[in-house]
Order: C-alpha cells, then structure tokens, then sequence
C-alpha cells in the first residue's frame, strides 16, 4: 500500500483544508534525528492498516527544523518530539495520542479517538464528564482518555488542574457507575501512581501477572516498571512477575524488533534491581547482536540502535556500546544524534577532551536550524563546564552559535529554541543581546 499522504504547505493551510473538507486534522511534530519519531515512522505510520486509517483524515508532518515551526509549536502548545494530535475540522483538539504504543493499540486508540469526534465529544468533553459525574463517558471516551498522551499535553487538556490527583481521579470514576471501565481504570492508576511517586503493590502485581492487561499496558511497564517497582513495596515479587511477562515480550515474533529488544533491556533492569546483572551481560550482547544484524529500515534501525546502546551500558557494556555507536555513524542519517552518546560514553570515562571532541563533531554535522542551535547550545555549555580556562574556545563557540541563532531567524526565540537559550542564560551567558533583553 502507499504511504500515508501528507499534506504540501504549511500548517494554517491544513487546517484551512480541514475546515473547508470539514474532516479531522491529523498533526505529527518531530525531527529527523529523534529515536521515538523514528520508532513511530517504523512501527507506526508504515502499517498498512494505519496507512488506510489515515485515508479518512487528513494527514500533516510539521518538522521542527521547518521555517516557522518552532513559532508554530507555540501557538499550538507543541514541544516533545514527537506529538501527535487529532484536531477536528474547527481546529479544537480531539485527542493527544502516545507515540510508545504498539501498531495495533494504537490503531485502536485511533479508531477510539475518531469515534469519539463522530458522536460530538473530544477529550475535553470526556474528562469534564468523568471528573463531575454530569454523566457517564462512552467506551470510546474512557479508551480516549485512558491512551490520551499526558507527557506531551502541555497543559492543555489538564487546563491548571493538577496531573497525579486528577488521574486519580479518572481511575476511580472509571470504576464506578454503570459504565465502569476496568481496562480503563487500570491504565489511568498506572500513570497516577507514577504522576504521585507512590503504588500500590497489590495492585501492580494485579497487573504484571495478568498476560493481557500487561500486554495492554506494554508501554507503560516497559519504560516505566522499573519506576513503579522502586515506588512501591514488595519489591523482590514484583521484579519477579515483571521478569516474566518482559520475557515473553522479547520472544514475541509479533512486537518489532525495537520493543523485543527494549524488553530484553527490562528484564536486566529488573534484575539489577535485586543483584548484579553479570550472568545477563552474555545474553544482551548476543541479543544486541541478533537485532541490529536483521536490521535494515533505517527508521527502525536508527530507534533499534538507541536502544541498543541503552541495553548495553545498562548491562556494563559501555566499550561494547561504544563499538556499536561509531560502526553506525556511517551508515546512519543521522549520526549527529549518535555522537552525542559517544559524548556520553567520553563523559563517564573522564575523557574531557573526548566529550568537547564529540559534542563538537556533533554540531559541525547537525542538519537543521534547531537542530543545530540544541546542539551548539549543548557544545558552548559544555565548554563553560568543562574547559572554563580556555577563553578562546568559548569565545569562537559563542560566535559560531551566533551564526546559528541568526538562521534561525524569528524562531529562534520561541518554543524548544527558546529553551535552549535559556540554558545558556542560567550559566550567565547571553548567545545575543536580543536574548538578554528578552530573558
């Protein structure tokens, strides 16, 4: 099947079509370089099944190294690569979607997310009947608010509440009345434990044990078991009950090999938890070694790599992590990224002059206006930590980032770019007089 057709032009041009097609407006924020945008080019947005979905809607890829964008991501409350939003055609949001669900969860959730705008709600609707009782939420509602993606809301749903207690809150009503969730209430505690820093035993193992509502929440225990297990008690039965449903994960032919191997990772995490991980460092490598040899979809390759070099530091593989890394960087497109690991890799050996060598190399190769602003930010902080004494270096850093803060032009003071500058700011750096002025 071909792909999904994104729209040409700008993004008020694709709202404008929206309205005037009266048809939902499907919104992808991402870069090039970001692990998960790659996951999701892989895992999601390549499935036949989401490619027909996607033909029901109208589809577009706002780029965060695009002219504009960063302004645009203001406006639109964007920030985390990446976030994907549903808009109706009046241009009020439907949902926030989470980009860590596999493609069939997140086909359902799409599915859910459209039904719910059929029958005239959205997930503001939803979560204004749930948290006051004015009546009881749809299937499709409590799907829409279960899966809504709460790290990348911005506030905008939550709109000042705050996020643990109204969770909270959601689990409890999705429990209760007629229309009781379960499903539902189960995901929604997941995430208000994690938002409060406390869990429930119990309740955890309720879940880790249950082959289905695990699978259902596979995305959240994957990057976050280790989380919960640490906030709550009962620790060695829950690593254990994790232990085993992560290794079905990583045997599973039907998950992508990023997410088999991000449970291979889970499963020497949990382990480190309760004792060393030596007798599992074998077992990683080889594992590592299995996944990126079957590789060759460089969107898949590049988040598979990522996850890779997180598998093996944890295990106390760091040279052969760093092995993996520099055998990418020719073949990836986006080595940028990568250098900035074996930046890290430099950091935790006490190499300083190998970290400043690798955030710089980093920057000479990154693509993009924020991109290459995140970056050289990155590379002059950097400098200021670790080489105060060399004054020169600082100094032809700062204009060279100068030259970078000028290409970025306007957006350069907005959103992710802003937040960069303000990095420099807190260490007493100003990249321009503009900024300064409007720190």
């Amino acid at each position: 099947m071909a792909a999904i057709e994104w729209l040409d032009g700008g993004l008020d041009a694709a709202f404008a079509l929206a309205r005037a097609q009266q048809r939902p407006l499907f919104l992808y924020w991402g870069a090039v370089w970001c692990p998960p945008c790659n996951r999701v080019k892989a895992d999601l947005f390549a499935r036949d099944e989401f490619i027909r979905r996607s033909r029901s809607v109208l589809c577009h890829h706002l780029d965060g190294d695009s002219v504009g964008a960063q302004a645009l991501a203001a406006r639109y409350w964007l920030r985390s690569y990446p976030t994907l939003v549903l808009y109706a055609p009046d241009g009020g949001e439907i949902t926030r979607l989470p980009c860590e669900l596999d493609g069939e969860l997140f086909d359902a959730a799409f599915d859910a997310a459209l039904a719910v705008h059929a029958a005239g709600s959205d997930a503001a609707s939803a979560l204004r009947a749930a948290l006051s009782g004015e009546r009881a939420p749809s299937a499709d509602e409590w799907s829409l608010l279960s899966h809504y993606s709460w790290d990348t809301d911005e506030g905008k749903l939550l709109d000042g509440r705050e996020l643990a207690p109204t969770l909270a809150a959601l689990a409890d009503a999705a429990l209760a009345g007629a229309g009781a969730n379960p499903d539902a209430a189960v995901r929604l505690r997941l995430h208000a434990q994690l938002a409060a820093g406390s869990a429930d035993a119990a309740s955890l193992l309720a879940v880790f044990g249950d082959a289905r509502l695990a699978r259902s929440n596979m995305d959240i225990l994957s990057n976050s078991g280790i989380n919960l297990i640490k906030i709550a008690s009962r620790r060695e039965e829950l690593v254990a009950a994790l232990s085993g449903t992560a290794a079905q994960w990583a045997d599973d032919f039907w998950l992508s090999a990023p997410d088999r191997l991000a449970a291979v990772r889970l499963q020497m995490r949990l382990t480190r938890l309760l004792a060393p991980t030596q007798g599992l460092q074998e077992q990683v490598r080889q594992r590592v070694e299995e996944a990126l040899a079957e590789s060759s979809d460089p969107y898949e390759r590049h988040t598979l790599v990522n996850t890779a070099v997180s598998a093996l530091n944890d295990a106390g593989l760091a040279a052969q992590a760093e092995q993996v890394l520099l055998a990418e960087l020719p073949r990836s497109h986006s080595p940028y990224y990568f250098m900035l690991s074996l930046a890290s890799s430099a950091k935790r050996r006490g190499d300083t002059a190998g970290v400043l060598a690798w955030y710089g190399k980093a920057w000479e190769a990154a693509v993009g206006p924020a991109t290459r602003l995140q970056w050289g930010v990155t590379y002059v902080s950097s400098l200021i930590e670790l080489a105060p004494q060399d004054a020169d270096r600082i100094e032809q850093a700062m204009q060279a980032l100068q030259t970078d803060i000028a290409a970025a032009g306007p957006d350069a003071h907005h959103q992710r770019n802003l937040t960069q500058l303000q990095k420099l700011h807190k260490l007493g750096v100003s990249a321009d007089i503009r900024t300064r002025s409007q720190l």
